[in-house]
């Protein structure tokens, strides 16, 4: 396939992995976002094996685990009961762990992760819309218009 110009709204964590696999692919990616500057939103999270796979392909695992913490079980219980609702066992060889880890320290894997793929950042620049015809347009609350994008991703 040929290179893409793909345009993704929103650096967050799922707008930074997509960038990172799709720059990581060839593609022409610039990702805007509403900050002045990108930064991360909320507090800490588990990344199953199957995340931990993509922040491998993106490059961005072992610097996800120099700041995370392998867990091997995940347990749940109800406030007012004590009653287990989640209970996640992972393998017991240390094969398969989940990562816990502060959303700050995965932005940061994530963000890197993506300039070194070539993905160009677009920041201060809120999104109001696109134009529905191809090619596509990212139109910002400014008015201005950027583009055009083979494709455009809500990220």
């Amino acid at each position: 396939m040929s290179p893409q110009t793909i345009a993704i709204v929103g650096a967050g964590i799922g707008g930074l992995a997509a960038a990172a696999l799709l720059a990581g692919d060839g593609h022409n990616v610039t990702v805007f976002d509403q900050f002045a500057a990108p930064r991360p939103l909320g507090s800490g999270l588990v990344l199953q094996p199957t995340g931990q796979a993509v922040l491998a392909e993106i490059g961005a695992l072992a610097t996800a685990q120099a700041h995370g913490a392998a867990i091997d079980r995940l347990i749940g219980r109800e406030v007012s009961n004590n009653r287990r609702v989640l209970d996640v066992r992972y393998s017991h060889n240390g094969t398969r762990a989940g990562l816990a880890i502060h959303r700050a320290s995965l932005f940061d894997a994530l963000l890197a992760a993506a300039i070194a793929a070539g993905a160009q950042l677009s920041p201060d620049s809120p999104v109001a819309g696109q134009t529905h015809d191809a090619p596509r347009r990212i139109i910002l609350q400014n008015g201005k218009q950027h583009g055009p994008f083979d494709l455009v991703v809500d990220g």
